[in-house]
């Protein structure tokens, strides 16, 4: 779908102006500490130059990420570029007017037809697997919801649930190796290191599970319905059990082939080193960001559920016509007349299905049918918002790029320290410390730098997350729009109609149609919603049909122009008629009064040369009722 200009508008807002605004502060600010992290360069080469390639290398990526951020944010900010053919058709459109449309369909021709005449809607598909069925029945309306709001819906379902089961895994796993290590020699050394390995296991588990989350705008995501399975939560109730127990045999193993002074040094070693991990601060970072997620998604997908009422209706209407026109004449007449008056915005309809046969009929008591769906040019509708949903979307976003911010500072902050880190251990080495010393002063630090430094990466991470969560509620735009379908078949009668006083001495012939029909028109007032994107592309995403409600007034106003284009034809061709046969029976007037006269010169209406023979040929009254028997006019008065 090509841009295409007019100064005639549609009228569609740019949706993400807020979320790149603030997109944009949190870009100035990462380019702003850039900058002077750069600037800083050149004063600590003279005096410490590893700290000046730390900030060069923080700077840069501030500065790189920053520009990213800003320039994706003043491009959300700036305008929305959309083009005459905005949004994209329901299906493949193909009007005479359409253009080189490349954006993907989620309907056909044969798929809107069923919708309207069986009042349906296969938008609302059934979800795959048992564990989307679960999450629709906690959430029976969000079948109701385009596709990507439900894979988004079921992704996070699964989220929460594996983490629950992770949560869970983890304290039964923590009892397990209490049970394995009661009694046994070294128990609190044993426990202590594979409740150490846990909590690390756990954090990476459960980092990795809610910082991946790909983009709900991919194409894969709106053409096609997810589908859950529960093969992870297996994997993961099976490793919670076995894992602890065989980790526990290990140590134990291990413990055992140990000699008496190495078990000593351990024994003491081991709770020096316990404070050095801060994988409970980790967890609990983890579980607090976990849970803003999902309860701004929870809030957004429950509040976006009620904006649309659904309807799965349609207006109908069949009955039967007889005039005398060729039946072509059905299809071009209410494709290129009347539904041409129903544009929107001097746009051209779209055009589904558009096949008939009536061009090849021709012959008496031919048959012929015919089909016509069209949908008359889509326009924006601005969708009231729950305040819920409003609020929920602004402080998700916000908090979005709260997140990626401190994620940020917080890598600029632990990257800092690492020099401390090395500083302070050469210190120490220079003044005989002893382990303790080390442990305590350098290694303890350095713990809390890597939490830190993964603190900023799990926020870096979540930010993101949400950031795409409430992306997705930030673009989408919806469109109404009637859709019209009618089918129609019949049969044509043929006549020939002759113009001059009888068949022998016409000056023209010409063949007469007229058609015998049956129709059935269908119609809906549509509701469509697509997703917008910030690029060139803003509009080139399939169209979900949400709601079809009947309009009566609308099916009325077509059929009605309809036949009335049809009695006006009608009243031309019969005028054209009565006035080709007072011209006749006026032309057989004067013939009569000329025989009767016997001037026919005078007349103008034979030579001399003619007069013999015409006199022989004079018209009755008998033969001037032959003759409108032969021109049709029995029919026609």
């Amino acid at each position: 779908m090509a841009f295409e200009y007019g100064a005639q508008k549609l009228n569609i807002r740019n949706p993400f102006r807020f979320e790149g605004l603030i997109r944009s502060v949190r870009g100035f600010l990462l380019v702003a500490i850039g900058i002077y992290l750069l600037i800083q360069i050149q004063p600590l080469l003279g005096t410490d130059k590893p700290r000046a390639w730390m900030n060069l290398f923080i700077g840069g990526l501030f500065v790189a990420g920053g520009l990213n951020a800003l320039g994706g944010g003043l491009f959300q900010v700036m305008r929305f570029f959309v083009g005459r053919a905005a949004p994209a058709s329901l299906a493949t459109n193909v009007a005479r007017e359409a253009v080189n449309e490349k954006e993907p369909t989620l309907y056909n021709a044969s798929s809107l037809h069923n919708m309207l005449m069986s009042k349906s809607n296969p938008t609302f598909v059934e979800p795959i697997g048992w564990f989307a069925r679960a999450v629709h029945s906690v959430f029976p309306n969000l079948i109701v919801t385009p596709w990507p709001i439900r894979n988004v819906a079921q992704n996070l379902a699964m989220k929460l649930t594996k983490s629950l089961v992770a949560i869970v895994a983890f304290l039964v796993a923590s009892l397990v190796v209490t049970m394995v290590f009661s009694g046994t020699e070294g128990a609190e050394v044993g426990s202590t290191v594979i409740s150490l390995v846990l909590q690390a296991t756990l954090l990476v588990y459960l980092g990795l599970l809610w910082v991946k989350l790909g983009n709900p705008l991919s194409r894969a995501n709106m053409v096609q319905l997810g589908s859950t399975t529960s093969k992870g939560l297996a994997l993961v109730i099976i490793g919670a059990i076995a894992i602890p127990i065989l980790t526990a045999q290990g140590w134990i193993g291990f413990w055992e082939q140990l000699p008496a002074s190495s078990r000593q040094n351990l024994t003491e070693t081991v709770p020096l080193l316990d404070p050095v991990f801060r994988t409970g601060s980790l967890l609990a970072l983890t579980l607090i960001c976990a849970t803003i997620i999902a309860a701004v998604a929870i809030t957004l997908i429950k509040a976006r559920i009620g904006m649309v009422q659904i309807q799965t209706s349609s207006s109908e209407m069949n009955n039967s016509w007889r005039f005398d026109l060729h039946p072509r004449q059905i299809f071009t007449t209410l494709r290129d007349l009347v539904l041409m008056q129903k544009r929107q915005q001097e746009l051209p309809n779209r055009i589904y299905l558009d096949s008939n046969d009536t061009g090849d009929a021709n012959r008496e008591n031919e048959q012929f049918n015919g089909d016509l769906l069209a949908e008359i040019q889509p326009l924006v509708e601005d969708k009231a918002e729950p305040d819920v949903l409003r609020w929920a979307r602004v402080g998700g976003t916000v908090a979005g790029q709260v997140l990626l911010l401190s994620g940020a500072l917080m890598l600029w902050l632990g990257a800092d320290r690492i020099l401390d880190h090395a500083y302070s251990m050469d210190e120490i080495r220079a003044m005989g410390g002893n382990a303790a010393q080390l442990v305590s002063q350098v290694f303890a630090p350095m713990g809390a730098t890597a939490a830190i430094l993964l603190a900023s990466l799990l926020l870096l991470g979540f930010g993101r997350t949400l950031s795409r969560i409430c992306h997705l509620f930030w673009a989408e735009i919806f469109f109404k729009s009637n859709i019209f379908d009618l089918h129609c078949e019949g049969t044509v009668m043929r006549a020939t109609h002759y113009r001059g006083a009888d068949r022998h001495s016409a000056s023209s012939e010409q063949d007469v149609f007229s058609f015998d029909a049956t129709y059935f028109a269908l119609a809906t007032e549509a509701v469509s919603s697509t997703f917008a994107v910030s690029g060139q592309h803003n509009l080139e995403q399939p169209r979900y049909l949400l709601s079809l409600a009947p309009c009566d007034g609308f099916i009325n106003s077509v059929v009605g122009d309809l036949e009335e284009q049809f009695r006006r034809r009608n009243e031309e061709i019969h005028s054209e008629k009565q006035a080709d046969r007072e011209q006749r029976l006026d032309y057989i007037r004067q013939e009569q009064e000329a025989r009767r006269t016997g001037d026919m010169a005078a007349q103008g209406l034979a030579t001399p040369e003619q007069r013999a023979s015409l006199e022989a040929d004079v018209v009755s009254d008998r033969d001037r009722e032959k003759i409108a028997r032969w021109e049709g006019d029995g029919t026609d008065s």
